[in-house]
């Protein structure tokens, strides 16, 4: 078994940007991510995928949350 820990943290990040904080957490899983591939580990680009993919997507659930918040 190949252990891939930098991959799973970029992994971790990315699922937590969907719905904390996506510019922290997302940006947090592509360094690992980057990282991770810079390692040659085997999840570096599933890695780089969930923490694009949770940076973007949590950005606009955020945008749709607050500015349904704000509207009078």
């Amino acid at each position: 078994m190949q252990k891939s820990p930098f991959s799973i943290v970029a992994i971790v990040f990315g699922v937590v940007a969907l719905f904390f904080c996506p510019p922290l957490f997302g940006i947090l899983g592509l360094v690992f991510g980057g990282i991770a591939k810079s390692k040659d580990e085997p999840l570096a680009v599933t890695g780089l995928i969930v923490a694009g993919a949770g940076l973007a997507i949590g950005m606009v659930l955020g945008f749709v949350v607050f500015s349904s918040m704000s509207a009078p």
